[in-house]
Order: structure tokens, then sequence, then C-alpha cells
């Protein structure tokens, strides 16, 4: 019986003493422990039925699973880690080394978590042509089949603040249907960065390669039209925009032509500007806007025929647009035109003359297009109609008239048909046309990934 007296007192005297060699703790500090303990000791006793319930929640809700585990963890002390540590990266000696005697240092480099601001989508368009196809007419592809265009779209959200986008296209039409798209090259069609937050503030900042804000059109279509052809300009720019939540939006910008001026014997810098207001609704909507250019060579199409990549002067041009949808019905309008008449030098008004003399040209185009959707068969469904005409541009490789209808469908998710009728007037043979006319049919289909 003193034996177990003893024992006992040496037992207590031991547990007694464990603070000792440790600091006295506060009230507060006590019950924090005594909780915990409390906690510590409870726990085992409801374990194994909250395990259960948790691969329950694994299979039907794995964010009750996540709450779960955090309140298990939390019920364990963590100490933190030292003050500074955790705020400065590690690096990685040889890569820091290789990266230097490649020349890539301060380049882009792998993240985990890439795929969350990185985006790609792309497409693919085939095209088949029947009829006479006369290469006659600039706008249009005069192979039986031909890879319109597949390209690759990668867009980056790099923060709130600044966005990027390229766009690697291919296509394998003839020459003839474009001067802006490269044929039978892969190239970086667009490129460039943007930096704004409409959401926070209405101007924006918008620098690389890009198709300038001067009328507008749809780039690689079936048939390219004419108001388009005097209007696509590809350029690499600066661009300063705006837009607001009511649907006012424009832009100034400038590029450096590839056209230069003969007196000055250097590229000229062009500039442009646009405005427009837009109200898109499927009820009613509507569009219309402006653009001014102060150098219509700056359009690609226009600079392919200027001889030698000289003017004699600059002439500005505008592009004007509208759009108007009600219900199934909608109708579009076009218009670009010179300001002003070129040197004869450059491009005049007939084809039967040499350059230089005559008259300097005035070049316009108008394109009109009226359409009706529907939906048959669970599919939507559109036909259209259209008209385009042009002046002073026999030295332009366009035709004077056109008469086209057209016929879409979406076949399947992302999968469309397009069929096309066109009716091509040339100018006449004392304008130094050919005077005759070309009439083609065009199967377009396509389809986008992403």
């Amino acid at each position: 019986m003193k034996l177990k007296l003893v024992v006992a007192s040496m037992s207590v005297l031991g547990l007694v003493s464990v603070p000792m060699y440790a600091a006295t703790p506060t009230t507060a500090q006590t019950t924090s422990t005594e909780q915990a303990t409390t906690t510590t000791t409870t726990q085992p006793t409801t374990t194994t039925h909250k395990h259960h319930k948790k691969i329950h929640h694994v299979v039907h809700h794995p964010r009750v699973m996540e709450r779960e585990d955090y309140r298990a963890v939390d019920a364990v002390a963590i100490q933190p880690a030292p003050v500074g540590l955790e705020t400065e990266p590690k690096v990685d000696l040889f890569s820091a080394i290789t990266d230097a005697m490649d020349h890539n240092t301060g380049r882009s480099k792998y993240t985990p978590d890439w795929f969350n601001r990185v985006y790609v989508s792309g497409g693919a368009n085939v095209d088949f042509k029947w009829g006479n196809r006369r290469p006659t007419f600039t706008t249009e592809n005069i192979q039986r089949i031909a890879l319109n265009d597949v390209y690759l779209n990668v867009n980056g959200t790099i923060n709130d603040w600044v966005k990027a986008f390229a766009s690697i296209s291919y296509n394998s039409t003839s020459v003839n249907y474009s001067y802006v798209y490269p044929v039978n090259a892969l190239n970086l069609e667009q490129g460039f960065v943007t930096i704004g937050n409409l959401d926070a503030y209405p101007i924006f900042l918008q620098v690389g390669k890009q198709f300038e804000d001067f009328g507008r059109y749809t780039i690689h279509p079936l048939n390219r039209t004419l108001a388009q052809s005097l209007s696509e300009a590809l350029r690499t720019s600066a661009n300063l925009g705006f837009a607001t939540r009511m649907g006012l939006h424009g832009s100034v910008y400038a590029f450096d032509n590839v056209v230069r001026i003969a007196s000055q014997g250097h590229n000229k810098t062009v500039f442009g500007a646009s405005l427009g207001f837009d109200q898109p609704n499927d009820q009613f909507g509507y569009d219309l806007g402006i653009g001014y250019l102060s150098n219509m060579a700056g359009v690609n199409d226009i600079a392919n025929f200027i001889v030698g990549g000289t003017v004699v002067h600059t002439v500005g041009g505008i592009a004007l647009y509208g759009d108007v949808n009600s219900g199934p019905f909608n109708f579009g309008a076009r218009y670009t035109t010179a300001v002003q008449s070129f040197s004869p030098v450059d491009i005049n008004t007939n084809g039967n003359v040499a350059l230089g003399s005559g008259t300097g040209a005035k070049p316009w185009a108008a394109d009109f297009t009226a359409g009706y959707g529907f939906n048959y068969m669970s599919k939507n469904q559109n036909v259209y109609l259209g008209y385009q005409t042009s002046n002073n541009t026999v030295r332009l490789a366009l035709p004077r008239n056109r008469v086209l209808a057209g016929y879409g469908i979406d076949m399947w998710k992302n999968t469309n048909l397009g069929l096309e009728f066109t009716h091509d007037n040339a100018y006449s043979i004392g304008q130094g046309g050919t005077g005759q006319n070309s009439n083609t049919l065009g199967l377009r289909a396509g389809v986008k990934f992403g």
C-alpha cells in the first residue's frame, strides 16, 4: 500500500513538473490549450463516422469534402513559416544561367496554371467554284478547289488590364482574290496587345498587326465585296480607341505606309479615325459608322496597283457603313470613296491609256445586301440577295457591278455550308475593260472549334 502511494506521488510530481521547463501560460493560453486538448481527445471518437461521410461527399459533393478537410486540418496547430521566407521566390540557378546563354532572359516561362489564361480556337474554310471564272476581277478566287483559310487563334489574358491576341493563317487561293492575305504561306495574320479594361474605363490602347477600323467587312469571305477591296487594310499600327455601354465607340490610329511619296522619297505615316454607334438586339438592332483614312494607298489592294511603290500625292478616303435587323430580316450597306482624285500617274480612269495621261481616278464602291434568317428542321438557315457597284476602278481590276444571291445552313454544331452565285459585269471596252460578264457558283464548307 505504501508502494502504491509513492508511485502515485511521483506521477503527480512528474505531470506537474513539466510546465516548469516552459514559459508559464496565461489564463487565455491555458483555456485555449484545454480546448485544443479537448478537441484532440474527443476527435477519435467521431473520426470513423465522419470519415464515412467524407467518402460519400467525394462522389457527390466535392466542395463539402474540401470544407470538412479544412476544418479537420484547422483543429491541428500549424506553425507559420518564418516571416520573409515565403515572399522570396526560389531561383533556379541553372535555368537563369542557360537563359542568359540562350538570350532568353525575360521571356515568357511556363506556369502551372497557364491554361486558365490562354484560350485557343480556330477553323477552316474550303471553297469550290464552278462557272467561267474569268481571271479578270480582284475579289474573286478562280480556283476550282481552294483552302480559302485555315487559322488558329490564341487569346491570352495577362491580367485584368492587358490582353494579347495572335492569329496564324494559311490559304491557297488565287492571287487576284486578295492582296491582303499572302498565298501559299503560313503567316502571322494578326498579332496585337490590348491595354485597357472597358468594364472599368472606356479607353483602350491596341498595338500590333491588325485590321484597321476603316469600314466594315468579313475577312476571308467566299467572295470579297467591292467596297471591301477599297477598305481592307491589314497593317502594323497603334490604335487608341474607346467604347461605352451606350454603344458609342471610336478610335484614332496610325501606321507606316508601304507606298512612298515620290517628292519626299520616304514613307509617310498614315492616320485614321472612326466613329460609330451600335445597338445590337435580336428583335430590333442597328449600327452605323464612319471612318477616315488620310491615304487610300494604305489599303492593301490599292497599294498593290500603285506602280513603282510611289504616289505623286496622297489621297484620303471615307468609309460609311450601316446595318439594321428586325426579327428575321436584315439589311446592310457599305460605301467607300476617295475624297479627291489620284494623279493620272498613279491611277487613271481609263485602262486604254497609259498611266500619266488621261484623268486621275476618284474610285468608289458600294454594297447593298438584304437577308432573311429562319430555322427549319432544327437547323439555322439564311438566304440573301446583294448588289454591288463601283466607279473609276477599272485600274484596280474591279468589276463595274455585281449581282449575287446566297444561301447558308448550319448543318451541325460549328459546321456551316454556304452557296453563293455571282454575276459580274466588267467595264466597257471604251473604258479599258473587257465588256464581258462572269457567272460563278461557289460552295463553302466551314468548320470552327474552340
